[in-house]
């Protein structure tokens, strides 16, 4: 029984130690965030609520969901012309249709920036 125990735990602990980080870090998404070499994002948003040349950007993970802002990193305008429900009521409240012209475009963004960028964002709140 001891034995078993003790392999319970091992087990546990090995795989807790494999499983992939689920939160990123804050500050991290910061430097990525204002980085030109990495995600530039403050060439045209603000973290505030002031506008740049896009939507400033606090309460935006309260305004979208995750995934909808993982998709829109990842390919902005195809993301513009969908009809995912958060899509078209972003153009019903900004009143716009067509595709906005972005210097965003489509990213590969690695996986700990993904994560660290939205724990930044979810920094941002209202």
């Amino acid at each position: 029984m001891r034995s078993f125990s003790a392999l319970l735990t091992f087990s546990f602990l090995l795989w807790l130690a494999s499983a992939p980080l689920a939160w990123g870090d804050a500050a991290k998404g910061a430097e990525y965030f204002q980085n030109p070499e990495q995600g530039n994002c403050q060439s045209c948003h603000y973290p505030d609520s002031r506008r740049l040349a896009g939507p400033g950007l606090k309460g935006v993970t309260q305004r979208h969901s995750e995934e909808w802002l993982e998709m829109f990193f990842k390919d902005p305008q195809k993301t513009w012309k969908s009809d995912h429900p958060e899509t078209l009521e972003l153009k019903e409240r900004v009143r716009k249709t067509r595709v906005p012209v972005t210097v965003c475009r489509k990213q590969n963004i690695a996986a700990e920036n993904y994560q660290n960028l939205m724990d930044y964002l979810k920094s941002l709140q209202d």
